[in-house]
């Protein structure tokens, strides 16, 4: 009799710390199973493979040139303003009168260049405003669409670098050290991107300057 009880005992010790046991794997589970869906996604890739970048940087080089040309027309003119200026005698009426014009259009000069600069400034820096913008609409966009909830930047080690205190900022930098391929949303976005700047009108839809 006393043997039944001390093996009734025995099984309902067991049968509790199975319990016991099931219960925490139980407990465990959902933090496992609410894991956060991550992705990563290339940041600078996207905006140098980003054909509104391209058509930005052509569209900026040509207003630059525009630009210089303006620039070396008024130089070429104030430099034949001043070589007539040396045809009249120092302490001539006339060579008072040409002299301040002179300084006029030089004045006028350094202020039109002056505001074209800050123009084309800040112009340049609305593009590269507009162009983030797009951008992280589109990969919250791309990232919605395979459940993500989170989505890190990584960039490619440039190796080749000869200045080792760039290497190592690079490396020190790095926000993603390794990624599963599956996770990279890169192509995506890239593609995504790129159709959209071809259905609003592609390259005549960036404009900088007059």
């Amino acid at each position: 009799m006393g043997s039944r009880t001390t093996s009734v005992v025995i099984g309902s010790t067991i049968l509790i710390v199975g319990a016991l046991i099931a219960g925490d794997n139980q407990a465990q589970t959902p933090a496992a199973a609410g894991a956060i869906p991550i992705g990563v996604v290339d940041l600078v890739k996207v905006f140098n493979d980003f054909e509104q970048t391209k058509v930005l940087n052509d569209e900026l080089k040509r207003y630059k040139q525009e630009l210089a040309g303006k620039q070396q027309k008024k130089e070429e003119h104030i430099s034949v303003e001043r070589e007539t200026l040396q045809g009249f005698a120092p302490d001539s009426a006339e060579y008072r009168k040409r002299g301040q014009a002179l300084k006029k259009i030089m004045i006028e000069y350094q202020a039109e260049m002056a505001v074209e600069q800050e123009t084309l400034k800040d112009e340049h820096r609305r593009w590269i405003e507009r162009t983030y913008e797009t951008i992280t609409k589109c990969i919250a966009e791309v990232a919605k669409r395979h459940g993500l909830q989170l989505v890190l930047t990584r960039e490619e080690l440039e190796t080749g670098v000869e200045d080792a205190t760039v290497l190592q900022r690079q490396i020190l930098n790095r926000k993603v050290v390794y990624n599963d391929p599956g996770m990279d949303i890169t192509g995506e976005v890239l593609a995504t991107l790129n159709d959209g700047f071809a259905k609003s009108g592609g390259a005549k839809s960036v404009k900088l300057g007059p």
